[in-house]
């Protein structure tokens, strides 16, 4: 009964890394060995789910692309950027719907207009992420992204389609909201360098979709075209400088945090360019196939599992992508250190 109690535990063990198992498994046994229950022949619940917890924890510490976004202080940085940044584009978004509902609508409508409001939750967000209080913060930014699934999510019902044109939100938000859980621990990192092009950028961003709305008066969305043509008359988009304007910004901020960073920056926002990616092409026949009917088409189990793995999928192939390119740029610098030594 003993050894099979003991034999049991070695195999929950297995979860760990070889190296961690040959210089901690003996005592780890020995530890649960001597706390457990007289005659019993299995570990408890308790014991089962902590030895896995910290299998997880084991490895996710030992990996350089996963555990170092807590203590490698690039990741860090760029985990910061994301942070500031994400909020500041979450908070612009329903600030431009609001926009464009007083457009269309005028402001006694657009005031109520149903969950926008909910969103200030994003300028709370804003204001204790800038202001560097990191346990506000990560409460403030899951709060968000309860807010944005819950706002995303109400499309559903009535038009898939639109639940999945937004859907890119949802992965924004909770992006946003583990950056934020991550920095909590650790050192403090400061503001990024070049937080002003990035504001400024989302604010032209912004203003530019408006203007692509008063002027072509909605015929414009989802074209990329610098002027169309409509009923005959050429019309040129006023909003593209300004949408340029806008990406030239942003890009300047991005490069001002150094090539470390801004590698780690490009690898943090791929789930997010992988989710509005997969719903624009991957989906577009679903989309386009639901227009068509008068009650909406939901989506199926292997859809959804689709939406859900794509995003993880995309981060877990850039990170081993910035791994291998930051392996090979060593050894080539070490090559290159070799030579001249000579």
């Amino acid at each position: 009964m003993h050894g099979e109690l003991e034999g049991r535990y070695r195999r929950l063990l297995a979860a760990y890394p070889s190296t961690y198992r040959r210089e901690y498994e003996e005592e780890m046994v020995g530890v649960l060995m001597a706390a457990a229950e007289p005659g019993s022949r299995r570990p408890s619940l308790r014991d089962r789910a902590d030895l896995l917890a910290g299998a997880v924890k084991v490895r996710l510490r030992n990996r350089p692309g996963l555990g170092g976004l807590l203590r490698d202080n690039d990741w860090r940085r760029a985990l910061r950027v994301i942070q500031i940044v994400g909020t500041l584009a979450l908070l612009a978004v329903p600030l431009r719907r609001l926009g464009l509902a007083y457009t269309y609508l005028g402001w006694d409508r657009a005031a109520f207009e149903p969950l926008w409001f909910l969103h200030l939750v994003w300028l709370v967000a804003a204001v204790v992420v800038i202001a560097g209080r990191r346990r506000v913060a990560a409460g403030a930014a899951l709060a968000g992204a309860a807010v944005e699934i819950a706002a995303v999510g109400s499309r559903y019902p009535d038009s898939p389609s639109q639940m999945l044109l937004s859907a890119w939100l949802v992965v924004a938000a909770l992006l946003v909201a583990a950056a934020s859980v991550a920095l909590v621990s650790g050192e403090p990192v400061l503001r990024p360098r070049g937080l002003g092009f990035f504001g400024g950028g989302l604010a032209l961003l912004a203003a530019a979709d408006i203007v692509d709305h008063r002027t072509g008066d909605g015929y414009f969305v989802g074209q990329l075209s610098y002027a169309v043509t409509i009923d005959g008359d050429f019309l040129f988009r006023w909003a593209v400088p300004v949408f340029l304007a806008a990406a030239g910004l942003m890009l300047i901020g991005w490069w001002r945090q150094g090539g470390p960073v801004r590698r780690r920056t490009a690898v943090l926002i791929t789930p997010v360019i992988a989710m509005a990616a997969l719903v624009t092409y991957g989906f577009a026949g679903f989309r386009y196939s639901s227009m068509q009917f008068d009650s909406p088409i939901y989506l199926r189990g292997f859809q959804w599992a689709i939406l859900a793995l794509t995003p993880l999928l995309g981060f877990a192939v850039s990170v081993a992508a910035l791994n291998s390119y930051e392996r090979v740029s060593h050894l080539v610098r070490l090559g290159r250190e070799a030579e001249r030594a000579r």
